[in-house]
C-alpha cells in the first residue's frame, strides 16, 4: 500500500484538526495529493492553498509590523516623557534661580536704603519748629 493510500481520506472529518492555519495547509495538502492520486481535477485545491499561505504569510508579516509599531510607539512615548522632565526640571531650575536673584536683591536693596536712611539721619540736623504768624 503506497503512503497516499495509508493516509485518512478528507470525509474523516471526526479526527482532523483545523485549528490552525498550518493544519488546514496540512489536510489540504493531503486532499490534493489524493485528488492527483484518483486523477481528480484539483485546481480549486490549489486556489484554496494558495490562499491560505498568502494568508498566513499575510498573519506573520502583520504581527511582525504591528510589533514594531508598537515598540516605536513606546519609544516615541519614552522620548516625549523624558523631554517633558527635561524641560520641567529646567523650568523648576530656572524659577528657583530667578526667585533666589530676586529675593537676594530685594535684601540688599532693603539693606542699603536702611543704611542710606540712617546716615542721612546723622547728617541732617534736627527739625526746627517754625512758627509762621
Amino acid at each position: 500500500m503506497s503512503e497516499l493510500q495509508q493516509t485518512k481520506l478528507w470525509d474523516d472529518w471526526d479526527d482532523i484538526n483545523l485549528s490552525t492555519p498550518e493544519r488546514r495547509i496540512e489536510r489540504l495538502e493531503i486532499l490534493l495529493c489524493q485528488k492527483v492520486y484518483k486523477g481528480e481535477d484539483i485546481s480549486e485545491c490549489l486556489q484554496v492553498l494558495e490562499y491560505l499561505k498568502n494568508c498566513t504569510t499575510h498573519q506573520k508579516l502583520e504581527s511582525v509590523f504591528f510589533k514594531r509599531v508598537h515598540s516605536k510607539m513606546t519609544f516615541n512615548s519614552w522620548k516625549i516623557i523624558g523631554q517633558a522632565t527635561l524641560i520641567s526640571l529646567v523650568a523648576i531650575s530656572c524659577y528657583f534661580a530667578m526667585y533666589k536673584i530676586v529675593t537676594s536683591s530685594i535684601s540688599n536693596n532693603s539693606s542699603s536704603e536702611l543704611s542710606q536712611g540712617k546716615q542721612l539721619s546723622k547728617n541732617t540736623p534736627p527739625h526746627s519748629k517754625k512758627h509762621h504768624k
